[in-house]
């Protein structure tokens, strides 16, 4: 294991020394600790990444809706494949054939526009349930933050918990994970600095989030690596939720010209660590996180950086990480 952990160290470092990324930090199942690197931010003062850095993991945040509705579904209080609108009737007219696991597979029609972004609540809602799909359900995957928004809304109906209080009581605080939360935390010593759009450290970077300053289920949550971790392994584990919790988000229910979802999860070949089998539900986030599991091979991962180059090559940076910390 410490030639994994040495190899992964070495790559996180030469991804530094390229640009790519400001900092990292990372670990994966069967005991591995948390390793950190690069620094954690350099305004007003540079400090160094730790075990303790917290990130704004961006759309990572999308597994945690996913999870409450897969709760809910375990609960027999969500049916995935009942249309949205039988628990969201005031959308548009109150029709619509988007099914619940339509929206959490990004195959609802809807395209990634924001009409919606905006400070003012009333707007906020107004442009959302009045936002109308591009396509037919099922014709195409088109990943889209408004299928993870609505998923939220749906949440917060049936519980009567605010999102983020929903997913605290249910599945935070059942596997320890003290350390993640929805709201902004604000400057503290932990807080990761991001680069998009050059927010503070402890502030969300998405715009949306940024501008609604209320939880939403297309995620920019705050987390450490370890509480990752936890949130994962229990995945590997299947030990402390309901089967059909685990079934759902793990299954794949949409495969067409190689887009592969699962509930809430991507499952597609093309952002898969070689030598992962194609059971492994994976997410990533814009600001620079992948999370990933593959039950085939009883592996997780948790790689956190600071993204400050190009997204795309960031995101095999980071499998690089995660195939060498695997070292099959």
């Amino acid at each position: 294991m410490d030639d994994r952990i040495e190899a992964a160290r070495l790559e996180a470092l030469s991804q530094i020394d390229s640009g790519l990324i400001q900092g990292a930090v990372f670990t994966a199942s069967g005991g591995m600790p948390v390793i950190a690197v690069g620094k954690q931010c350099v305004h007003p003062v540079e400090r160094a990444m730790t075990e303790h850095s917290r990130f704004d993991i961006a759309s990572v945040g999308k597994v945690f809706t996913a999870g409450c509705c897969a709760l809910l579904t375990a609960d027999g209080e969500l049916n995935p494949d009942a249309p949205f609108v039988t628990y969201l009737p005031e959308y548009w007219d109150g029709r619509s054939d988007i099914t619940v696991r339509d929206l959490a597979m990004h195959v609802s029609g809807f395209d990634n526009s924001k009409p919606y972004d905006s400070a003012d609540r009333e707007v906020f809602h107004h442009e959302l349930f009045r936002k109308r799909p591009v396509r037919p359900r099922l014709e195409a995957f088109e990943y889209a933050c408004s299928n993870f928004i609505l998923l939220g809304k749906i949440v917060e109906r049936i519980s009567g918990l605010r999102l983020d209080e929903m997913a605290k009581r249910r599945i935070w605080e059942p596997l320890g994970m003290t350390r993640t939360q929805w709201d902004a935390p604000g400057e503290g010593p932990d807080e990761v600095e991001h680069h998009f759009p050059d927010h503070p450290a402890g502030q969300h970077n998405d715009g949306v989030c940024f501008h609604c300053g209320f939880p939403i289920g297309s995620g920019s949550c705050f987390s450490t690596a370890k509480d990752m971790m936890l949130f994962l392994q229990d995945i590997l584990e299947r030990k402390q939720f309901p089967a059909e919790y685990y079934d759902l988000i793990s299954t794949c229910g949409y495969d067409r010209n190689g887009d592969r979802r699962s509930f809430g999860w991507d499952m597609r070949a093309v952002h898969r660590p070689r030598s992962f089998s194609d059971r492994t539900i994976y997410h990533t986030g814009h600001t620079g996180q992948t999370i990933c599991v593959d039950p085939e091979n009883s592996f997780a991962a948790v790689v956190l950086t600071s993204r400050t180059g190009d997204h795309e090559e960031a995101i095999r940076g980071r499998m690089r990480i995660i195939e060498t910390l695997y070292g099959k």
